[in-house]
């Protein structure tokens, strides 16, 4: 069974602009081509266990569709995990998201790696961004082409079912 909430639903003419396409402003994707069609920002907790069971099903939607997907990273530490917004800071001004997540998770000491990176500033505003747009769990994925707009609030259960979903509220072929 699915267990996800849409939280934004939105159909567009082609010719508007989307307008939650400033989401990704001043963000580099982690993985991916900035022109790709389908872009997803993966609001994330460094410690939130669904984001844990998430990420790697994203990075194969990416892996397996490198020219149509794209992907970005905002932080939204929550409150009860005590160490993820310390943790988030280090990802924030980090060069290599996933080497540098796995290396937090082992519990080693990490340090950012981008000179003159403000982790705290970035932290800060991407949860500023995220409480405006009403998140207030992780993961939550806003996906997004220049027709269509949905927020999903909740981990995919399976690769499968993550790949389908798009597939057809985005009629993009998926592999």
């Amino acid at each position: 069974m699915l267990l996800i909430t849409i939280l934004i639903n939105q159909s567009q003419p082609q010719a508007q602009e989307n307008p939650i396409s400033h989401i990704i402003d001043n963000k580099k994707p982690i993985l991916g081509n900035e022109k790709a069609l389908l872009k997803i920002v993966i609001f994330d907790d460094p410690d939130c266990p669904f984001c844990r069971r998430s990420i790697p099903l994203v990075k194969q939607l990416y892996e397996n569709n490198q020219d149509k997907v794209v992907v970005y990273i905002r932080w939204f530490p929550l409150d009860i995990h005590p160490d993820a917004k310390r943790k988030s800071t280090i990802l924030a001004c980090s060069k290599d998201y996933f080497k540098t997540k796995e290396a937090l998770i082992s519990g080693k000491d990490v340090k950012p790696d981008i000179p003159n990176c403000d982790g705290n500033k970035i932290v800060e505003e991407d949860i500023q961004y995220g409480m405006k747009l009403g998140i207030s769990g992780t993961p939550t994925f806003i996906m997004f082409t220049d027709k269509d707009t949905v927020g999903i609030s909740g981990a995919p259960p399976d690769y499968e079912t993550l790949k389908n979903t798009l597939s057809q509220r985005f009629k993009i072929d998926l592999k």
